[in-house]
């Protein structure tokens, strides 16, 4: 894939993420993807492997939350392996508080499979909703 190509298949993915499906952003992932979450809060660190996240990453936010966080993009750029997406996240947490948080994400790609994402976002806003 090119790079138009996997911005189109990230923007696609986030649509269908905010429509309530995850399905085709976890298609995305390569098995052996990283994702690196900076901040000062319980998901600070870098998760590898998609078992690693899933049960670290996804499992916990799971947890907290009624439902995934709906991503909807407000703007996207790519070049060459890599693709760069503002998106703004809403969720609602099981005790009932919203949960909005802006977000940049730096996706490198690899044969048409995300391998690394680096996730910058309101690390106060998610320390005071996960801890």
């Amino acid at each position: 894939m090119n790079s138009l190509e996997n911005k189109q298949a990230v923007v696609n993915a986030y649509a269908s993420m905010a429509a309530g499906n995850p399905a085709p952003y976890l298609d995305l992932l390569s098995d052996d993807v990283s994702i690196t979450m900076f901040g000062d809060h319980r998901f600070a660190r870098t998760f590898k492997g998609k078992s690693d996240i899933y049960a670290h990453l996804f499992g916990p936010i799971r947890e907290v939350l009624d439902g995934t966080i709906r991503m909807n993009v407000t703007h996207a750029l790519a070049e060459d392996d890599m693709v760069i997406v503002e998106a703004q996240g809403e969720a609602r947490t099981k005790a009932g508080r919203d949960y909005r948080n802006s977000y940049c994400f730096v996706f490198k790609f690899e044969d048409g499979k995300i391998i690394e994402s680096r996730e910058y976002m309101d690390t106060q806003l998610v320390k005071a909703t996960f801890g």
